[in-house]
């Protein structure tokens, strides 16, 4: 046998054949345990609920489970053996929802008008198990890519990913969904089962790589294997970032922290050189002080627990355990008091910052014990941008920036997962840096498809308002048609009101529908003229106009009532329209006045953005609004004491209309340019500053960097 492993296809064979069933017995005894734990846990569940109804709902999942546990077990046994069976022919061993979430919640632009009849349970589903496999994968990388290797190797040498290996995460997790199916249940048990899954049978899977590396390394399989991780759990972390967070890992980004860090230390040894106070008596180690300050994090985990809403979060305040945590470090001369100066000045940053909600100030303060605790038992935390720590900082600031509102009015989750984020670092951080790593990369998870239906919603209110302004660029350029073709004629009010109301309204639909060189909206043009025609004086003794008025009360009025009727115009106000027309006619016709002709006018040279442009002109706020980006945020009622913030989501600059999205992504205003300039004036619109896209930290340290180098200007000694 070679260094590279079995040489012969039979000992490959062999190999493969033990390998199978080492896996098929892991696999039956802890898929058996886990069920055994989802019985527990139900009726724990079922033990433990508020009220009947949920009661009796643990209690009839425990029961289907119950009945058709032999049913699920095998089911999932066929599609583990399935899994290894695809291998062995080459074929994919998972459909990878994993590496697919962006497909199943973004769909394809020609299916944007069928969004309803996605199937909202498969794709909750999905995204659970997807979630889960992707997860496991990142925590198990290392023993992943030593089996992808051997099981390569095994199969003749042909690369080899975890969607083709028959036991990775995403195998397991799909194939408890292909079991599950095998019985009657509703979407929310199923995801109750997925989630008691991954933390009693997922959880246990690096015990199955381990068994299987083992085997394959005693049979020689890749024996001295090194593992070369492309990626490190650093930039797993941030592979999860929505789109509109990728800048926050820039390159630059990271270069300009590593040099704010250096300058900001080298002027705080110049204006607060390091020199050990003497003391009375030993100065504790910083073990001891840090094992002194957890239980004020643990506090402030109590405390937080009690606050349910974010009002009750907004009005608490853990500034005594920030200032406790400080004074107990402080004891320790093994602390370098930058440090703990540092960690001050940036939640102090964090608190004064204008575009974070008081409620996410409030929430994200109580980080301020568990950060001095890693920045002082951690070097790497303010050497190393990467760090987790920094990382799921930079996140939960950013989410609070773009998707909670301050006012705390709209129903909105990413709080909550905030708040949860913040209640397990102060419960469970232990001074093992590992949670910072897996919490950023599930709150990071979590924003990367939070910001996908954001999108999808902004994309939808914005197909919606663009559909409205196109109706409303038509309008206006059937008006601006009709002013001109009318601008020399005298029309009496009733002729005007036929022309610019219902008539209007059936150019606008037959612009809108058929377009300008169609047959129906030459008709309906050629209607205006006669309509124009007929409102005017001809002398009683042209015969031709005589002859002409009594073909048009034949071919015309026909014409203009099954218009009215298109466009559902007011039956009895039309009669009288029209007989105000034919009236006008006979009141004209012993005119001796000559005859005033249209004027000559074509729709497609008609330019409302011109019009636009000229009602703007000399007016600044007007030409403000025409170059603001969309993304820009604004303030509505800023005058009032509950100001609503939105996001210009689309506008068009030719007619002058804003549309704007709340945080979640929906409309909740419109506006015409004329509306938000006058608004802005009265001081009830105010435009936001623009959202850096720099993380936190770094516009933190930029803040800490100005402030220390205002101290040494004004103490030059």
């Amino acid at each position: 046998m070679g260094e590279q492993g079995p040489n012969s296809s039979l000992e490959r064979e062999r190999i493969l054949t033990a390998c199978r069933e080492l896996i098929i017995k892991w696999v039956q005894v802890n898929f058996s345990a886990y069920f055994d734990t989802l019985d527990d846990r139900l009726f724990s569940l079922a033990d433990k609920a508020d009220n009947n109804d949920d009661q009796n709902r643990y209690f009839q999942i425990r029961g289907d489970l119950q009945h058709g546990k032999s049913i699920v077990q095998q089911a999932y046994l066929q599609q583990i053996y399935k899994a290894f069976d695809n291998y062995q022919a080459n074929q994919a061993t998972s459909s990878d929802y994993s590496n697919n979430l962006g497909k199943l919640t973004e769909p394809a632009p020609e299916d944007e008008l069928n969004l309803s009849l996605i199937d909202n349970n498969e794709l909750e589903e999905k995204l659970a198990i997807g979630s889960m496999s992707r997860k496991a994968s990142a925590l198990h990388s290392e023993m992943l890519y030593a089996l992808n290797q051997r099981l390569a190797a095994l199969r003749g040498g042909q690369k080899l990913t975890d969607q083709g290996n028959p036991i990775a995460p995403a195998v397991f997790g799909e194939a408890m969904k292909q079991s599950i199916d095998s019985i009657s249940m509703d979407n929310r048990s199923k995801l109750l089962i997925y989630k008691i899954f991954e933390s009693a049978f997922i959880s246990k899977i690096n015990k199955l790589y381990e068994l299987v590396n083992h085997h394959f390394e005693s049979h020689g399989v890749l024996p001295h294997l090194s593992y070369h991780i492309q990626k490190n759990a650093s930039a797993q972390i941030a592979e999860q970032l929505p789109e509109e967070l990728q800048e926050q890992t820039s390159a630059a980004s990271m270069a300009n922290q590593v040099n704010l860090i250096d300058a900001i230390r080298l002027l705080q040894q110049q204006l607060q050189p390091q020199a050990p106070q003497p003391r009375a008596q030993a100065s504790p180690p910083v073990s001891q002080i840090i094992a002194g300050i957890q239980q004020l994090q643990q506090n402030a985990g109590a405390l937080l627990k009690a606050l349910e809403s974010p009002q009750a979060v907004a009005t608490s305040n853990p500034a005594s355990l920030k200032q406790q945590a400080e004074q107990a470090v402080k004891k320790s001369d093994e602390v370098d008091a930058h440090i703990i100066e540092i960690v001050g000045l940036l939640f102090e940053y964090m608190l004064n910052d204008q575009q974070l909600p008081d409620s996410i100030k409030a929430l994200l303060s109580y980080l301020h014990t568990p950060f001095l605790k890693i920045a002082v038992i951690d070097k790497d935390f303010f050497d190393h941008p990467e760090h987790p720590a920094r990382q799921l900082l930079n996140s939960l600031v950013a989410a609070g920036e773009r998707w909670v509102e301050p006012s705390g009015k709209h129903k909105n989750d990413v709080f909550q997962q905030i708040k949860n984020v913040v209640q397990r670092l102060l419960n469970e951080f232990d001074n093992d840096v590992r949670l910072f790593s897996e919490l950023a990369f599930e709150f990071n998870q979590y924003l990367r498809q939070h910001s996908r239906r954001i999108r999808l919603a902004e994309k939808r209110a914005m197909q919606a308002a663009q559909g409205e302004n196109k109706l409303k660029e038509i309008r206006l350029k059937v008006d601006a048609y009709l002013k001109k073709k009318s601008s020399e004629l005298q029309l009496p009010p009733s002729i005007h009101t036929l022309l610019f109301e219902p008539w209007a309204n059936f150019l606008s639909f037959n612009l809108l529908r058929f377009g300008s060189r169609s047959e129906q909206w030459r008709e309906a043009a050629l209607a205006v003229d006669d309509i124009l025609w007929l409102s005017q004086p001809h002398g009683a003794d042209d015969w031709h106009a005589r002859k002409r008025a009594q073909e048009l009360r034949k071919t015309l009025l026909p014409l203009l009532q099954s218009g009215f009727e298109t466009v559902g115009y007011d039956s009895n106000q039309g009669k009288r329209l029209l007989e105000a027309l034919m009236q006008r006619q006979q009141d004209t016709s012993t005119a001796a006045t000559p005859v005033t002709t249209p004027v000559s006018a074509n729709i497609d040279d008609v330019d409302i953005a011109s019009q636009s442009r000229e009602a703007a002109e000399g007016d600044k706020v007007i030409m403000m609004l025409r170059k603001t980006q969309p993304g820009t945020w604004f303030e509505f009622n800023a005058d009032s004491k509950t100001p609503q913030r939105a996001k210009l989501a689309w506008a068009n600059t030719d007619t002058l209309h804003f549309m704007f999205v709340n945080r979640m992504g929906q409309q909740v205003s419109a506006k015409t340019g004329q509306e938000l300039a006058s608004d802005i004036r009265a001081g009830k619109t105010r435009i936001l500053q623009t959202l850096e896209g720099k993380p936190f930290f770094e516009k933190a340290m930029e803040r800490v960097l100005e402030q220390l180098r205002q101290r040494e200007q004004n103490n030059p000694d």
